[in-house]
């Protein structure tokens, strides 16, 4: 049943568009933790492959959300404005857009896979195995990653139990894949990549599938119509970096983070905030994915000039997940072991954890409303503002911490950095949601 994005119950639209974008994040989550159990049990070394690896393919989504992202809150603002046209040139665009950048990429990286390697610092004990994984990973890349491009779109348009749908089917044969490539026919490390690439392919065939041949989309894919605009490239770009910002900044302080904790807290440390990541891994996911759920609302509504449904949206989710939030942290600083002992029964690791989650979590609540603030903000045609929110928690304050408080608190003055970055920039967050719904309602009133 179609949606109406501009009429219907927001609390309603809300839960049923939320729902599959939580359900496709978190079944997508458990494909790549099975798909590195396969590995795992077949080759230790190569989940270090695999690992090392991971800027490469983190710069292939940040491209990949730069355009994905970018498109489809511009093409959910022109539905809102009943610009149809405008809405399918911007679709075509994005798939021009994303073949071409995903073949350049692709090309350089071939091109100087040595250098790459040498500059992660890939040792020569994994160098064959990283190679064999990567190389196929950035060859499927096109075919692979344009279905995640623009299955942004499927879901910008109130479709998300298409987007599940298709990307559930795509986890799930990757399961069954992996199984077969990697155990049955032990090709290891190739095997998990080769199965990636095709279920990702799945992806592509169906997103392009449902633009082509469904006649009941409101917005559609004309491939002979397809030519690139400069206004449309700058709109998408312009649009889409605070997600792009977002995974290369978030790389960037991963890589920083880890540092520190190594050279004060030793892998014991790492070890401990490897399972609180874990822990907190499926938690966030529901937060963006709600948020995700709001986007088409926002965006819609606010091309309709309905701003007071765009208001509704916002508040209503930034109450939400806020308070989802707070539960999670009371229940995790209150029974921390309940978790921490999924991953690991060792006493001293167990103690160390839980006594460095009760520090690290505490801002929670604020990475919820974050999440709402930039996805509201992307949504209502304000992409330089979002920048300044990702730039914040991505690195912007957390790095200028560490460099001050583990002078004074050691190793958990890293932990209380995370913490008061998170806290910070939500705050900060919180205080754009304010001005923008003061912003919005004036102009309702004019």
């Amino acid at each position: 049943m179609n949606k109406d994005l501009g009429r219907d119950s927001i609390p309603k639209l809300l839960f049923e568009l939320s729902l599959p974008a939580i359900a496709s994040m978190l079944v997508a989550a458990i494909y790549n933790m099975v798909d590195r159990a396969f590995v795992g049990r077949v080759s230790p070394l190569g989940l270090t492959a695999i690992g090392i690896t991971m800027p490469i393919q983190v710069l292939q989504m940040a491209f990949l959300l730069l355009i994905g992202v970018g498109s489809a809150t511009l093409i959910s603002i022109k539905y809102g404005e009943n610009d149809i046209e405008s809405a399918e040139n911007l679709l075509a665009n994005s798939l021009l857009l994303i073949i071409i950048t995903e073949t350049i990429l692709t090309i350089v990286c071939l091109i100087f896979i040595d250098p790459i390697f040498s500059l992660l610092g890939v040792s020569q004990s994994v160098n064959q195995l990283a190679k064999d994984y990567i190389l196929i990973i950035l060859i499927g890349g096109v075919p692979g990653l344009t279905g995640y491009c623009l299955n942004n779109t499927v879901r910008s348009i109130g479709r998300s139990k298409t987007s599940m749908n298709i990307v559930v089917i795509s986890s799930l044969l990757n399961i069954v894949l992996d199984y077969i490539f990697v155990i049955i026919l032990n090709y290891g490390v190739k095997g998990a990549a080769i199965a990636t690439v095709i279920s990702q392919t799945y992806v592509t065939i169906e997103v392009l599938r449902f633009f082509l041949k469904n006649n009941s989309v409101p917005i559609r894919l004309h491939l002979n119509k397809v030519k690139l605009k400069s206004n449309s490239i700058k709109e998408i770009f312009l649009n889409g970096l605070p997600n792009f910002y977002m995974q290369i900044f978030g790389t960037i302080v991963s890589i920083v983070l880890n540092r520190f904790i190594i050279e004060l807290g030793g892998d014991y440390h790492l070890a401990s905030v490897t399972i609180i990541t874990s822990i907190t891994l499926f938690f966030t996911m529901i937060i963006y994915g709600i948020s995700q759920g709001a986007q088409p609302i926002i965006g819609y509504n606010f091309g309709a000039k309905k701003f007071e449904r765009s208001i509704e949206t916002l508040k209503l989710t930034s109450i939400f997940i806020f308070i989802i939030s707070l539960i999670f942290l009371i229940f995790m600083e209150v029974f921390p072991q309940l978790f921490i002992s999924i991953f690991t029964q060792e006493k001293n690791l167990l103690k160390l954890t839980s006594n460095i989650i009760k520090i690290y979590l505490l801002g929670l609540p604020f990475i919820a409303l974050h999440s709402i603030a930039t996805t509201f903000l992307q949504a209502t045609k304000q992409p330089k503002q979002s920048s300044i929110l990702y730039i914040l928690r991505y690195g912007g304050l957390l790095i200028p911490l560490l460099f001050i408080l583990p002078r004074f608190l050691g190793v958990m003055g890293v932990y209380w950095s995370n913490a008061l970055s998170d806290i910070i920039s939500g705050l900060v967050a919180f205080i754009y949601i304010t001005i923008n719904i003061k912003s919005l309602k004036q102009i309702d009133d004019f």
